[in-house]
């Protein structure tokens, strides 16, 4: 078997594997999904940000908006945005911590194909085409799809090789499926979720559609029966002859079966021992993720110089792994073992690029300093194991060791001291009682 696919429907968590060594996790543990559409109400507006803050579930935190854009979609006409104003939005990254989502008014809606944006009339491709045949057919090609023309069109390349009759059909699935999200918004009064993305199982196999998986499990029979239906919806009749399908009686089944759970433990571990010696420890921060890398027990090579390069090369192997299986967005920053001749560092750096291209998420590095930090960043999408499966301690708040309590020792509340009410209250107390004990006889 070359690609393994495990499902846990119930957990929404998602294993693949290539030579039965696990090289993507996906997981969807959140309220908010990017590409949702709500039925959201402006709560507040902060000029001072040029933003404004949407609500999109009463029991859940508000979403963020940009103010122009806000303003442009209620009123082009008007300086300020009203508040309590009920407007369609959709969601664009997922909550980040004690961040909540980001919105955007210009909704679309993807297919396998095509994407119809309905508050747009722009038709374009995703990618720049060679010549002006593939132009010129993409955008007959999209003028034809594209009806009423108050409607805008996203066409990929790939449609190229599509049937045009499938096209037709799914421009028409978008479109109808925009008219049911309008009238079920208006019978809405208070924020709501109006359409929600495709089921965890159907996007799975949707965006790993260019894989031919030779195995899947499942946590259900009735899954394995959507896995049938939908793998015949995307690739027709025929699909892979070959793909066997494996189903469990229950999601605890097909976790103790795969050892899903010690494979998470291990994942979640900040240090990572390369081969032949040196290790990595990665830590998750608020603004940033910090990865350092250290030489270790490695002391059998001829001069600093080849052991930096072994370890830094190593390392650059298991830290692009590890950005994807932890799935780790945003500003990254690489600390590796001091490179100071700079054909080496040009070298590391084109080995790290290259190894990144395999990566379906972009990935692009900033630059390399004086001090040998690399830093590099990676869009945002879904969440990663640390948001999904681990929360702030609660013994060491967030900050990641113990602290000495000295003043526990003397019985005395730190806190309390540096309180001045409690300090007026102490000396009045004392007061009381001084007063209290002259007047006993």
């Amino acid at each position: 078997m070359v690609y393994k696919l495990i499902i846990i429907e119930k957990s929404q968590i998602a294993l693949i594997y290539f030579k039965d060594r696990l090289i993507s996790l996906v997981m969807e543990h959140n309220l908010y999904r990017v590409n949702d559409i709500y039925l959201g109400r402006v709560s507040s507006v902060l000029t001072s940000l040029d933003a404004a803050f949407v609500t999109l579930n009463p029991l859940s935190k508000n979403g963020f908006i940009s103010f122009n854009h806000l303003k442009d979609r209620l009123n082009p006409d008007s300086p300020t945005v009203p508040t309590s104003k009920n407007i369609l939005v959709q969601i664009t990254r997922e909550p980040i911590g004690n961040k909540g989502p980001t919105l955007s008014c210009d909704i679309s809606l993807i297919g396998r194909y095509i994407a119809l944006f309905p508050f747009s009339k722009f038709i374009h491709s995703l990618r720049r085409l060679h010549t002006d045949r593939h132009k010129e057919y993409l955008r007959a090609m999209a003028h034809l799809l594209v009806n009423p023309k108050d409607m805008g069109m996203v066409i990929e390349f790939k449609t190229m090789d599509a049937n045009v009759n499938f096209l037709i059909i799914e421009a028409q699935i978008l479109k109808s499926r925009w008219t049911k999200i309008t009238a079920k918004a208006r019978k809405k009064l208070n924020p709501s979720l109006v359409s929600k993305r495709k089921i965890f199982l159907h996007k799975i196999l949707q965006d790993h559609s260019n894989i031919n998986f030779d195995f899947i499990a499942i946590d259900s029979y009735e899954g394995a029966l959507k896995i049938k239906t939908v793998l015949t919806k995307i690739h027709g009749s025929n699909h892979h002859n070959s793909l066997k399908i494996e189903f469990h009686k229950n999601y605890f089944s097909i976790i103790t079966h795969y050892l899903v759970d010690v494979l998470l433990l291990e994942i979640m571990k900040p240090k990572i021992n390369l081969c032949r010696g040196g290790y990595i420890i990665i830590e998750k921060t608020e603004a940033l993720t910090t990865v350092d890398v250290n030489s270790g027990s490695l002391t059998n090579l001829e001069n600093s110089r080849q052991t930096s390069l072994w370890v830094n090369y190593s390392a650059v192997h298991e830290i692009v792994k590890q950005i994807r299986l932890r799935n780790i967005g945003g500003i990254i920053v690489i600390d590796f073992i001091d490179c100071n001749n700079h054909q080496d560092q040009m070298k590391l750096l084109r080995y790290m690029s290259k190894l990144m291209l395999k990566d379906y998420v972009r990935c692009r590095i900033i630059q390399m300093s004086e001090l040998g930090l690399v830093e590099l960043t990676r869009s945002r999408q879904g969440q990663s194991v640390y948001d999904a499966f681990s929360r702030k301690c609660n013994t060491c708040n967030g900050l990641g060791y113990l602290t000495f309590n000295l003043t526990k020792q003397r019985n005395i509340n730190y806190e309390l001291l540096l309180d001045p009410l409690f300090n007026y209250h102490k000396r009045l107390y004392d007061r009381i009682r001084n007063l209290y004990n002259k007047v006993q006889p």
